[in-house]
């Protein structure tokens, strides 16, 4: 049975929705996504990047009131300014797995037209769908009638292996990643660490991987003492990408564990909360 998720996102590069309207900004309103068959730290996942695509798209109202820790509002007092006025558009979504995909349906309405803008699309992962959903979100837009909203970036180039040998500079704190033939690569890290890498290309996207057993230099400039705990319990590091940019820039999401820090010591692992954008810049082409 689908259910409704109430989730906390403690992601900090998630962008909360302003408390006032803000000019050539729509007003959009997220229903509750409801996500049935997927565990719960890619519901999480998969929910907070929604809510930090559509906050770039417009000004966002949800049932998530960051500064009540994610509890929806009861339309109290508390609730922000932008809820006295009608939204823009309204976004429902579903998620669900089926035979190992991830089918996302996005539902969107322009309230001042009434028109209703359906899309479908079908994913081999959590991961995937991630690195997609924003430029299904802008196209959704584009068809509904929105023109003065962020532009949907350029579609991803095809891309193999010839493309992606050589030496790529990094997202901060990685200096260098440099790709071999045959699946494999190094990252070298600002503290001076290096991780193996392995990697594949499926689906047009580059799935790159940690090979290497974790080291509290992966997580500078932590405290040493969160870092070395951090490394003792996270997850492999992994990245899906895109080629863009003639072949020069690659682009897509990272996926690591996160941490919530009390003082120098980390109180609780995240595993998979750590999730932002990075882009690579192809350094010898």
């Amino acid at each position: 049975m689908k259910k409704k998720l109430r989730v906390i996102v403690l992601f900090t590069f998630l962008i909360f929705p302003l408390l006032e309207a803000q000019e050539n900004k729509p007003l959009i309103k997220l229903n509750p996504l409801f996500i049935e068959g997927i565990g719960i730290e890619e519901s999480r996942l998969i929910e907070s990047l929604i809510l930090s695509y559509l906050a770039d798209i417009g000004e966002l109202i949800s049932y998530f009131d960051p500064a009540r820790t994610g509890e929806p509002f009861a339309n109290d007092e508390n609730a922000p300014d932008s809820w006295s006025r009608p939204p823009d558009y309204t976004v429902t979504g579903t998620i669900h797995l089926e035979r190992d995909s991830r089918i996302f349906l996005l539902e969107l309405l322009n309230t001042k037209t009434g028109e209703t803008c359906s899309f479908t699309s079908i994913y081999k992962s959590t991961g995937e769908l991630v690195l997609k959903a924003r430029s299904i979100l802008e196209s959704a837009f584009a068809a509904g009638g929105f023109e003065n909203g962020k532009k949907t970036e350029a579609p991803p180039e095809p891309i193999s292996e010839s493309q992606i040998v050589g030496s790529w500079r990094g997202e901060t704190g990685i200096e260098m990643i440099r790709l071999q033939r045959g699946g494999r690569g190094v990252a070298v890290f600002s503290s001076g660490a290096q991780m193996v890498l392995s990697y594949v290309i499926e689906d047009n996207t580059l799935r790159v991987w940690q090979i290497s057993p974790n080291s509290e230099r992966f997580y500078y400039p932590l405290p040493y003492d969160a870092a070395r705990e951090l490394s003792a319990g996270a997850e492999p590091m992994t990245w899906e990408l895109s080629l863009f940019s003639g072949g020069t820039v690659l682009g897509g999401i990272k996926i690591a564990t996160g941490v919530q820090l009390e003082g120098n010591r980390a109180l609780n692992l995240l595993p998979g909360g750590d999730i932002r954008e990075v882009e690579w810049t192809k350094v010898n082409h």
